[in-house]
């Protein structure tokens, strides 16, 4: 098989003088074999004209950019190289352009014979052999009075127009002889008349596919026409509809059916089915097998370029729920474009992306330059041979991986680039991107992560690393991404915070586009002003250290200085764990970085997105949509005289200690080699605020230390699940097969699905009392050090050895009828809705949180997102109703919102 190649210098022109460098590669061998069959169909001299007539023109399909003119103008460049006996029986004209056309039926026709006459072998061989030029002369003028006699028909009468139309009668054996005669001159058999865009003007559209009907029939000319078959349709249809319709409006309907049929076998006459040719996908050129396309000759594989261009964009995400992000290149033109636009950082890839390899192997490459292909190839295998086992004790396999490493002297081939190359393709990636109108994900990713270097490095410090359109939905309105598709919006915010912010803001942001799916802001849970947890805290005698840090874990998630209409109020949100993590993994951070995370807003909450707004902390609880903070008697709410309690700032050396263990932590394991993607962790913070942000109201608020502490644990696990779910997967050797469950309570992680399936495989560590020094701890921690995931270095992460430290000790609880209130309500709060076996699973499947009330945009834009079509959406309706009641509240909702995103079934 030969390689094929794009030169990195093309330009814009289709023709291409390098034979090596014609893409379509099977596109040219039919047309080949089209070729040569009608060559030997070329009637004997003796045979009738009439008889030997049929419809044999070649069409080929394509959109846009796809390449069609390309193979017109290059054909005959191919035929010389690969087929030069067949090349000697044949004449090809240049491509023609109907565009070129003004008014009048049979003005492309007199196209086609302009085309014949400037055609430079044909008017050399007129002066070789002048007993041919004159009967090709005779022909033409032949021709010319059957052109001549079309036009002036309409303004003739009487027996002028009767001789008019019998010249028009005859005008298809004249274009067939002076055609034969053409041929005749230059000694060939047959003339190939490529017709490009054939479709392109669209006024005589129709008209010139009635040529091709009329007059291109005969066996000496063989048409190929190049353009947009669906286009085809429509100005078929669309021409048939509008004569039905002339002169009556009768039965609309019926004659729509009736123009669409006459359409379909207009088309199978003029452009038969067996002769109808396809351009490939772009895709096709670095995704399917038998294609071989390098950049330039002897140059890097297209496919180890897209391989390695998907994974330095998206991270070493797995495709599962929705985190597959395709490479926004559309068409061959844009894909030429793009390889020209980086030739110059394409040259000065590393030596190994230049080898063939699999896009596996490329990815592992990519992601782990520190593991030899064959030793984790090895570990991937006996890791599937022992999934097959009952135990499924995995121990071997991270042995094997372990002894792999050890025994192995040198890896060479290493893929590796400089901080100063990544950042040139992040730059050079975002100036081609930020026109392209189908890569909005991709051009938020790149921007991402451009702001995150330039943070890393310490500029725009004083902004949240996280102040990046990507994770701010409302920033999509600005003009910079008019440009790029919208397929999202926040119309579900409405339904769900409306008894939380102003019905005015919640309209002004109903209708705003956004470019990808996003999560519904975060209102919080609210606590009492007069909760003074770190007072409890003291009262339980805890060691200084654990009670230290209980009581920034507390802080950190509650957000003080937040005001309603009347008066001040306390509220629980995430965000601050969620930014403490992300920044940690970005970058070193110095103290003043957590400070600021610590004065500001929760990231992603109600008073970080709409700061102007007063949040109403107000929540329907009974049918009547009577408020429950209306009916409270005055000893049961907090008053407008009540006063915020002042907090002792006993969390300094707290935020101190925590900047120091996470620096310490990511130079002991090496956490910038993880090259962190921010569309990893934007699917990572839909999934988390999915799942486990609260808008939950608690009369009373909420003043239970040990709730809140589990609900911090429940943040931290939940973003590190979330990692995993998408980090596991063949890349790194393992089954993709993960948890999608919610954790409910952080107690006896260790235990759930979501450590054991989706991070478990990654840490050292298998449950809390894991012993360091066991053979098999060193064998797992092995791995997880080389396979640079996220999912492992968060298993020491500071925060996290903090929750499992605190979350270890039983909190003694107050036995005052109050605190067992306030523990009912908070219950009653998180159950009010009933999670039945039917919602659980719903809400796992489609990750999101099953405490939260279930909408119908809600559920149709998780379906959109995780089951992209009508099949696999359909699938997984019949999966849920065929193992639960139909009559569940839950399912009702779904089959509501799938008959709304698919209200015609799978058309």
């Amino acid at each position: 098989m030969n390689t094929i190649y794009i030169p990195l210098d093309s330009g814009e022109s289709a023709v291409l003088k390098d034979p090596d460098t014609l893409l379509p590669r099977n596109i040219y061998e039919q047309l080949t074999r089209f070729i040569e069959k009608a060559v030997n169909e070329v009637p004997k001299p003796h045979e009738a004209l009439n008889e030997t007539r049929s419809h044999k023109a070649i069409s080929i399909d394509g959109a846009r950019g796809t390449g069609k003119t390309s193979v017109l103008v290059n054909l005959n460049d191919y035929l010389q190289s690969n087929a030069q006996q067949l090349a000697g029986k044949i004449h090809t004209l240049d491509p023609i352009d109907p565009t070129l056309l003004e008014d009048g039926e049979s003005l492309f026709l007199h196209i086609i014979v302009a085309a014949v006459l400037h055609d430079k072998e044909i008017k050399t061989a007129q002066s070789r052999d002048l007993d041919k030029s004159r009967v090709f002369t005779q022909k033409l003028e032949n021709l010319a009075h059957g052109l001549e006699s079309v036009d002036l028909q309409q303004n003739q009468r009487g027996m002028d127009k009767i001789r008019s139309l019998y010249g028009s009668k005859h005008l298809a054996n004249c274009v067939e002889e002076f055609l034969k005669s053409a041929l005749e001159l230059i000694g060939k058999k047959l003339l190939i008349l490529p017709i490009d865009d054939v479709d392109t003007s669209l006024n005589r559209a129709f008209e010139n596919l009635e040529i091709l009907r009329r007059y291109l029939t005969s066996p000496y000319v063989l048409p190929v026409v190049s353009g947009d078959r669906r286009l085809y349709d429509e100005v078929c249809w669309r021409d048939f509809h509008g004569r039905l319709n002339k002169d009556s409006a009768y039965n609309r309907k019926n004659t729509y059916d009736i123009a669409r049929d006459l359409a379909i076998e207009y088309q199978r006459k003029i452009l038969p089915l067996p002769r109808r040719l396809s351009m490939p996908d772009v895709s096709d050129y670095w995704q399917q097998d038998g294609i071989e396309v390098t950049l330039d000759k002897n140059g890097i594989p297209l496919r180890n370029f897209m391989a390695w261009l998907k994974i330095f964009i998206t991270g070493p995400v797995n495709g599962l729920e929705g985190s597959d992000l395709p490479l926004p290149i559309p068409s061959i033109r844009a894909l030429t474009q793009f390889i020209n636009h980086c030739r110059d950082l394409i040259r000065e890839l590393p030596e190994p992306f230049r080898k063939k390899a699999s896009t596996l192997a490329l990815r592992r490459m990519w992601q782990m330059p520190d593991v030899p292909l064959d030793v984790l190839e090895s570990f991937a295998e006996k890791h599937r041979e022992l999934s097959k086992e009952a135990k499924r004790e995995y121990g071997e396999a991270y042995k094997l991986f372990y002894d792999g490493l050890k025994n192995f002297t040198a890896w060479e081939s290493k893929a590796y680039l400089e901080n100063d190359k990544k950042s040139a393709w992040l730059d050079k990636l975002c100036e081609y991107f930020r026109f392209e109108p189908k890569a909005g994900a991709v051009f938020l990713t790149l921007q991402a992560k451009q702001f995150w270097v330039s943070w890393a490095q310490g500029d725009n410090r004083n902004q949240s690393i996280l102040a990046t359109p990507l994770f701010q939905p409302l920033l999509h309105n600005f003009r910079e991404y008019d440009v790029f598709e919208r397929y999202d919006d926040l119309s579900d915010w409405e339904s769900q915070l409306r008894t939380r912010l102003p019905e005015s803001w919640l309209t002004a942001i109903k209708g705003q586009k956004t470019l990808l799916p996003y999560p519904v802001a975060e209102a919080g849970i609210n606590t009492s002003l007069k909760w003074k947890y770190w007072e409890e805290l003291e009262n339980y005698g805890f060691d200084p250290a654990l009670e230290s840090k209980a009581n920034f874990l507390l802080s950190t998630l509650m957000q003080r200085n937040f005001y309603t209409n009347s008066k001040q109020s306390v509220v629980i949100n995430i965000g601050r764990v969620f930014e403490i993590i992300i920044a940690s993994l970005v970058s070193d951070l110095e103290l003043a970085d957590l400070q600021r995370i610590r004065q500001r807003s929760p990231f992603y909450s109600a008073s970080a997105l709409a700061p102007t707004k007063t949040l109403d902390l107000e929540e329907d609880f009974t049918k009547k949509n009577t408020r429950f903070m209306n009916n409270r008697s005055e000893t049961d709410r907090d008053t407008s005289d009540d006063i915020l309690v002042d907090v002792p700032d006993k969390n300094e050396d707290a935020w101190k200690k925590l900047c120091d263990e996470i620096n310490h932590w990511r130079k002991t394991h090496n956490v910038a080699s993880t090259n962190l993607s921010p569309w990893l962790v934007y699917k990572v913070f839909n999934k988390t605020y999915s799942q486990v942000a609260n808008n939950v109201f608690v009369p009373s608020g909420m003043q239970n230390i040990d709730a809140a502490l589990n609900f911090f644990g429940r943040v931290f696990y939940a973003v590190w699940s979330a990692f995993g779910s998408f980090e596991k997967g063949e890349l790194f050797g393992l089954s993709d097969v993960v948890a999608t469950t919610n954790i409910i309570s952080a107690k006896n992680f260790y235990n759930h699905d979501n450590f054991r399936v989706n991070v478990g495989p990654f840490t050292p560590e298998q449950n809390q009392n894991s012993d360091s020094d066991r053979e098999a701890y060193q064998h797992r921690k092995m791995y997880g050090e080389k396979t640079r995931a996220v999912s492992y270095v968060l298993a020491t992460h500071p925060l996290k050895k903090w929750t499992d430290e605190v979350l270890r000790t039983e909190f003694k609880q107050k036995q005052n009828a109050q605190l067992q209130t306030e523990r009912k309500m908070l219950t009653q709060a998180e159950k009010i809705i009933d999670i039945s076996p039917a919602r659980e699973f719903i809400t796992s499947k489609l990750s999101l949180n099953s405490h939260s009330r279930l909408v119908k945009t809600r559920i149709i834009k998780q379906l959109k997102m995780l089951y992209p079509n009508y099949d696999k959406a359909k699938d997984f309706i019949d999966e849920v109703t065929n193992h639960f009641p139909q009559n569940d509240p839950a399912i009702n909702t779904l089959l509501k919102a799938f008959a709304e995103l698919y209200p015609d079934g799978d058309k």
